[in-house]
């Protein structure tokens, strides 16, 4: 059995990072973090991070050395992010799907997504926005993000997560009906 590569990070001023090592170029080649050429390190998401944790591919320490399990790690982001532990279990479901994700463009455009095998070769095929059951979006701005979609040739998916963090996915689009 493969022993599993764990990356060492550092959790300070709001950023997650590590050194640029083989280990750490490895996982870039995966899709995770983000590789910062000037000071020769890679940057991680909070969900990316959470996720790397939770799976024992992660350390991440504080800058005076404390280690932070997940339970703490989580507890650190979401005073910066309240809404982190519903992105990260969207992340979660989509990486357990295989797919590759990376951070939106927005709070509302959450992620891009990549169509499996395709990171690296192609730009990303979706964007997912989030929804929580039970809370009204309105009309207009499911139309904002449609048009910031298509803007971007890219397709929206809702993911709709519920009180017990099931998450279901929509395909939206825009249909014109004048030519049927």
């Amino acid at each position: 059995m493969e022993t599993v590569k764990v990356i060492e990070a550092v959790y300070s001023d709001g950023e997650i990072t590590s050194p640029l090592t083989p280990v750490s170029q490895s996982y870039l080649s995966k899709g995770y973090g983000v590789r910062d050429k000037g000071r020769r390190s890679v940057r991680y998401s909070p969900v990316e991070a959470l996720y790397l944790a939770e799976t024992g591919r992660m350390t991440v320490k504080l800058s005076n050395g404390e280690e932070l399990d997940f339970q703490e790690l989580l507890r650190v982001l979401e005073e910066e992010n309240p809404n982190i532990w519903r992105d990260y279990v969207v992340y979660r479901d989509l990486r357990k799907r295989r797919y590759v994700v990376k951070e939106g463009f927005s709070e509302e455009l959450r992620f891009r997504v990549f169509e499996r095998g395709e990171y690296g070769e192609k730009p990303a095929k979706y964007v997912v926005a989030i929804i929580s059951e039970g809370k009204d979006v309105p009309v207009e701005k499911l139309r904002q993000w449609l048009s910031a979609c298509r803007g971007m040739r890219k397709e929206l998916v809702l993911a709709v997560i519920d009180r017990r963090n099931e998450i279901i996915y929509y395909k939206a689009s825009l249909v014109d009906l004048r030519n049927v």
